[in-house]
């Protein structure tokens, strides 16, 4: 996803603009590489229904059909930022707010 600087560059604009945001999948990986995250290549990606995602503030498990081989890394998030969903397959991150 980082070669998408001009995607990148213009959720910063926005962001700078106090806009809410919602971004899935590529979306969300763009929010997070804007406000400063790194994301990483996975060893075999989401792929396929039947995903189970976690919401951590809840405890709810949702199932969701997935599409994607990278992921927002974790521990690169800024202070800012914080993880609301994970991947209950692998651990992955899946939600940020």
């Amino acid at each position: 996803p980082e070669p998408c600087d001009y995607a990148i560059a213009a959720i910063k604009e926005l962001l700078d603009q106090d806009m809410p945001l919602f971004g899935i999948c590529l979306g969300c990986q763009l929010l997070a590489l804007a406000c400063g995250a790194k994301t990483m290549k996975m060893q075999l990606g989401h792929h396929g229904a039947n995903h189970p995602v976690q919401d951590l503030r809840t405890g709810t498990v949702m199932i969701s059909s997935q599409n994607h081989g990278f992921a927002v890394d974790a521990d690169t998030l800024p202070d800012n930022l914080e993880v609301t969903h994970k991947s209950l397959f692998d651990g992955t991150l899946q939600g940020i707010e």
